[in-house]
């Protein structure tokens, strides 16, 4: 949408304002007792801690679930063998070791690979591509065999951020459907137990047909925010975004609902996903959303050349401000600079601080987590848009930004253009922690700081996370497709902070350049092949970019139609189809950096079986041979610029 629509839109809402009264549509936040420890240490660098739940659920899932699911893998792989080509016997053995009569058999289920899917940002744009690209190793996709099929249901974790992070939102809280069902749904009934799509025939900030009814739905997104305010929590430009994105990718929306107030995914919280049959049942990945931090040396001081001198080119954050992830059981940081966590249910608590008469008690709420606001910080893109020309063309953002502060004067100074959380970790590593005498954090989309692919938190060593399966669909070029630079910017930050022992990561080129003049965007590419990615215990990252058309529009000569500007927030049903179409060819079109053959595709499912096995095959002691010797000379980058 157009600024200057937004502008027209925006007038209506302050006239519609003065004649109807704000509806009290949802539930806020509820203020309980809060518990003894509100905030968990997760220990040092070099030997961080997962909390007690999450590895109760991957033991769960690596229990009951992965060794059928990666059986199941191994039979799509085995089904798309080209003719004569034979895998080495110790794939077979790792993906099911089960079977009789091998010298292999592992102890325990653990031994088999660990798996972990990173979903980029990107509007919905990353939003469709991961659509399409999952779709291609989804084991219920019966009617587009892959040979690899199946690989979905395999993973242990699942990241997404911003446009990413609203697939994996969408994915998870709808109970883990089909990816057509998820995006198109048909048929589905407006309750919070019933997902209606994404619904992206409408746009995102103005569905209306005019500007009348664009203005009506201004007055009913304002209004839906009125618990939370009345609660006594700033609300700001996040909170308004918020709601705008519930309606496409939370429960409770249908084309026929979403114009009006209502629920709209109201009291879905993102810890409240744990009690999905799906996860009782450990059949989902387990879901990480990322958030950015603005640090308060940039919120105070805009033009502090230190901090500006840290920021990448394109992007708002500076590289050392802490990553936040949020799962269903905790939210925090695992960067060693605050390195704690609280849980996700109370988000919005703080801490006890002070002594004497400053001393100040503990206050804790529950129902700030809403599963939309989770994806809507992470997606929060508003701080950049001064800076940042290839994201949402909103630079006019002040006409919304000017309503909510008419409607919610906010009782504390609080940045509008970012989520503002009550800070759990006041007083927390007042040495290390830049926020921590913060009253209150200001958080933005996840990849504000140029890492705009999650890889952070599927390297953090704890998680003994075997294989990336890496799917990148940022805006790097004006083609809006990517360059590799999510990657570049990935590695530099996992090797500043301490050395690598914490985000172990695979050596990748030193510049996007590369990436583009090697084509490694054009055609699945496998990071971490090397001898010294291999003994710094770095994950295989197997890349998966929207570089461009598929292969075989190349090869005609023909147009893509994944390039599509961050900014566009509606697509038609055949757009939206089309796009899914073209993604699902760019994950299994399977040319590789020295490939001629004619069936590259049966090749790459191969391949890909490979990669997933290989760090299991080192800890075995075996040597890469046969198919997966030649799989690797064909996909990997061997360290050339």
């Amino acid at each position: 949408m157009a600024p200057p629509q937004l502008i027209r839109c925006a007038a209506l809402f302050f006239t519609l304002l003065s004649v109807f009264p704000l509806a009290l549509s949802q539930t806020g936040p509820s203020k309980v007792t809060c518990p003894r420890n509100l905030v968990r240490s997760a220990g040092s660098a070099g030997a961080p801690v997962l909390s007690a739940e999450e590895r109760a659920y991957v033991d769960g899932r690596m229990q009951s679930v992965l060794p059928d699911a990666w059986k199941a893998y191994l039979t799509s792989v085995r089904a798309a063998l080209p003719l004569g080509v034979k895998l080495p016997s110790y794939v077979s053995e790792i993906l099911d070791p089960k079977q009789p009569k091998q010298p292999f058999i592992p102890t325990r289920p653990a031994d088999l690979p660990r798996l972990g899917i990173a979903l980029s940002g990107g509007g919905l744009r990353a939003a469709y591509f991961a659509a399409g690209v999952l779709t291609a190793i989804d084991g219920r996709n019966t009617t587009n065999p892959t040979g690899s099929n199946g690989l979905l249901q395999a993973a242990t974790y699942l990241a997404g951020l911003s446009g990413g992070g609203w697939f994996t939102t969408a994915l998870v809280q709808a109970n883990f459907p089909t990816i057509p069902e998820l995006v198109f749904f048909p048929n589905a009934p407006a309750s919070n137990s019933h997902f209606g799509g994404f619904l992206s025939a409408f746009d995102i900030i103005a569905p209306g047909a005019d500007d009348a009814q664009n203005s009506a739905y201004f007055q009913a997104v304002l209004s839906e925010l009125v618990p939370k305010a009345s609660a006594g929590f700033p609300v700001t430009l996040t909170d308004a975004w918020t709601r705008m994105i519930a309606r496409h990718f939370v429960n409770g929306t249908t084309a026929e609902t979403i114009l009006s107030p209502g629920s709209h995914g109201d009291g879905i919280t993102f810890s409240g996903l744990q009690n999905l049959p799906s996860f009782k049942a450990h059949t989902q990945p387990f879901p990480i959303l990322l958030w950015n931090a603005i640090p308060p040396a940039l919120i105070n001081n805009p033009d502090d050349p230190q901090q500006l001198a840290d920021i990448v080119p394109g992007n708002s954050v500076p590289v050392g401000s802490e990553i936040w992830e949020v799962n269903m059981f905790e939210t925090g940081s695992w960067d060693p600079t605050l390195a704690s966590f609280i849980p996700t249910r109370l988000l919005g608590s703080t801490p006890a601080s002070g002594t004497g008469r400053n001393k100040v008690d503990a206050q804790c709420f529950v129902g700030v987590d809403q599963a939309a606001y989770i994806a809507g910080i992470s997606s929060n893109v508003f701080n950049g848009l001064n800076t940042t020309t290839n994201l949402l063309p909103f630079t006019q953002e002040g006409a919304l930004i000017s309503a909510i502060n008419a409607t919610f004067p906010s009782p504390v100074s609080v940045r509008l253009d970012s989520a503002a959380l009550p800070n759990p970790f006041k007083g927390v590593n007042p040495r290390t922690y830049p926020s921590s005498s913060q009253s209150f954090l200001s958080l933005v989309d996840g990849g504000s700081n140029g890492e705009v692919l999650p890889l952070q938190p599927l390297i953090m060593r704890s998680r003994s996370v075997d294989v990336i399966y890496a799917v990148d669909a940022p805006a790097d070029l004006p083609t809006s497709y990517a360059n590799g630079s999510d990657i570049v910017n990935a590695a530099a930050r996992a090797k500043r902070f301490s050395s690598g022992r914490l985000y172990p990561f695979p050596r990748v080129p030193a510049s996007p350049q590369t990436f583009v003049d090697r084509g490694l965007t054009l055609r699945p590419t496998i990071f971490g092949c090397l001898p010294e990615d291999e003994r710094s215990g770095a994950p295989i990252v197997v890349y998966i970019a929207n570089g461009g058309a598929s292969a075989e529009k190349r090869a005609k000569g023909e147009p893509g139609v994944t390039g599509v500007p961050t900014g566009q927030t509606a697509y038609s049903n055949e757009m939206a189809q089309a796009f899914m179409d073209e993604s699902f060819a760019i994950a299994t079109q399977g040319l590789g950096l020295n490939s001629t053959s004619t069936n590259a595709g049966q090749q790459w499912s191969t391949c890909l079986a490979c990669a997933v096995v290989d760090r299991a095959r080192a800890r075995r002691g075996d040597k890469r041979e046969g198919v997966c010797a030649e799989c690797f000379n064909n996909y990997c980058w061997d360290g050339r610029e």
